[in-house]
């Protein structure tokens, strides 16, 4: 992708997967363009947010969508916040009083464990 010239000004993408996923479900995708703060206005005339996944660099712009969201939730105002793979450790790390701590590498190869339910 990096190589095609249609891409030449632009340093970030949504992966149609994500946009058909959301279409499937009945939404209206609607992009919020990285590193953009009048993006951020978008967030009252939309219904929810989807964090995707794979590679991206959008740390600092996602904990700013993370806070708006949060605030509306707390005013009482439904409003979902969806992650995966990368958006849900992002969140997690948004969400973390002590963010530099919450996640960490650990290499593990073909290890089984039990699963215990606790009730």
């Amino acid at each position: 992708m990096l190589a095609d010239p249609r891409f030449q000004n632009y340093s970030s993408y949504i992966m149609t997967a994500y946009v058909k996923f959301m279409e499937a479900a009945g939404a209206q995708v609607v992009p919020l363009i990285v590193n953009d703060s009048s993006e951020l206005d978008k967030l009252s005339s939309i219904d929810g947010i989807l964090m995707p996944g794979g590679e991206g660099d959008y740390l600092d712009f996602g904990k700013q969508i993370f806070d708006a969201v949060k605030a509306y939730n707390d005013a009482g105002h439904f409003y979902p916040i969806w992650g995966t793979c990368l958006g849900f450790e992002n969140m997690a790390i948004y969400a973390a009083d002590a963010p530099d701590s919450v996640l960490s590498k650990i290499e593990v190869h073909n290890l089984s464990l039990p699963l215990d339910f606790m009730g």
